[in-house]
């Protein structure tokens, strides 16, 4: 795993960033080093499992596309992130200073660890990803809607339909979310304007502030 130290001053803020399937922990360096967050220590977990075809350096979340083992594999990494939920609290965070950051299959790890969480976090950004096992989120009592989510979605994504998502995490928002949905003329990635945006969104919605 990936640490990094904030660059000014002590941390105020713990960000977990998962990256998407077939990825590792390098790939959203870059991108969240682009956002010039202040006072934030920043983790990057690998995902336990080896994507074929990639010599041992892509990693997943879960199985994709989806088979017998996806389910199970999704809530060994479920139980993986938790407990790094919790190392990072015993490193001095809070629960509400603790920010879920992912790509793709990684937004929907967000997604699901947040809702398995014991307290509630101080945000997720959720970047193309859905939510799993929406309806059955629905049925569930005592969700933490005190997380604010950032979600968002290329227009042209062929990877995961826009469609998909977009009906997927307004689950969220009817049960009583505060969820901030942006939509972007990409394909399946990450656009400087939502960069800018999540910038937003982290300083109106946690400790996280910016360099100008």
């Amino acid at each position: 795993m990936i640490e990094l130290p904030p660059k000014e001053g002590p941390a105020k803020v713990a960000l977990i960033v998962l990256h998407g399937w077939g990825a590792n922990q390098h790939d959203l360096v870059p991108f969240v080093q682009s956002l010039r967050l202040k006072g934030t220590q920043t983790f990057f977990p690998d995902g336990l499992f080896d994507v074929p075809g990639t010599g041992g350096l892509g990693k997943g979340w879960f199985s994709f596309p989806l088979n017998k083992d996806s389910k199970q594999e999704r809530i060994e990494s479920r139980e993986l992130l938790i407990s790094l939920v919790k190392d990072v609290c015993a490193k001095g965070f809070a629960s509400k200073e603790i920010v879920l950051l992912g790509f793709s299959q990684g937004a929907g790890m967000c997604l699901d660890i947040m809702l398995h969480l014991e307290n509630p976090i101080g945000a997720v950004v959720a970047l193309s990803g859905f939510l799993m096992e929406g309806e059955d989120v629905k049925r569930r009592e005592n969700m933490p809607i005190e997380s604010p989510i950032f979600a968002a979605h290329g227009l042209y994504d062929p990877i995961l339909p826009l469609h998909r998502s977009k009906e997927s995490l307004h689950l969220l928002k009817e049960i009583g979310f505060n969820l901030t949905w942006r939509e972007y003329p990409i394909a399946h990635e990450i656009s400087q304007d939502e960069a800018r945006d999540v910038r937003q969104f982290l300083q109106e919605n946690s400790h996280i502030t910016g360099n100008s």
